[in-house]
């Protein structure tokens, strides 16, 4: 083939559209089209997940040090030990609380990727929400069994307590959304 011949053909880009079909007078109904902006909100949700990461910091890495602490007293043989924060404790209770401080750790990276993605589904936020609650309570309850000081509490569990409030923010944002959208039209 030569170039004459291939600029002869026509290409589908340089194919003229097909113009729209003419609706008869009268039964044209107004397009209406529906679309969320996908930027918008995307600073404060940023700022949201961003919030988390000191407690995300702290929950992960105090974790799995309770995790590892624990285990290498169990396997050494200790019945008890200094954990060098409290009174002696067993290696079963420092392998406990390292666990829950991994479940807040799980429980702030959830939040924040929820956050991030802007998924706005009650679905996802109840599970969040029903583990966010249980460790805050949680931590509530061993901070006044333990005598810990309320600044001392707000500073270490104040990402939970924030989680919590997102999560129930998020699901009684979205359940009364689809409660809204079950009304019949009149």
């Amino acid at each position: 083939m030569n170039d004459a011949q291939d600029a002869a053909q026509p290409r589908p880009a340089d194919e003229a559209a097909p113009a729209p079909a003419e609706e008869p007078a009268g039964e044209a109904e107004p397009a209406v089209t529906l679309s969320r902006n996908p930027r918008s909100g995307a600073g404060l949700r940023l700022l949201g997940a961003m919030v988390t990461l000191p407690w995300l910091m702290l929950y992960g890495v105090t974790g799995a040090w309770a995790v590892a602490r624990g285990a290498r007293a169990a396997t050494d043989g200790l019945k008890e030990f200094d954990a060098g924060y409290t009174r002696f404790v067993t290696p079963a209770q420092v392998i406990f609380v390292g666990a829950l401080l991994l479940a807040a750790f799980a429980v702030m990276m959830a939040c924040a990727l929820l956050l991030l993605y802007g998924r706005r589904s009650a679905i996802a936020w109840l599970p969040l929400l029903l583990v966010a609650a249980g460790l805050t309570a949680g931590s509530i309850w061993a901070s006044v069994r333990g005598d810990l000081h309320p600044l001392l509490w707000s500073a270490f569990f104040f990402g939970l307590a924030y989680v919590t409030v997102v999560a129930l923010v998020r699901v009684l944002k979205m359940t009364r959304a689809e409660r809204r959208g079950r009304i019949a039209t009149p």
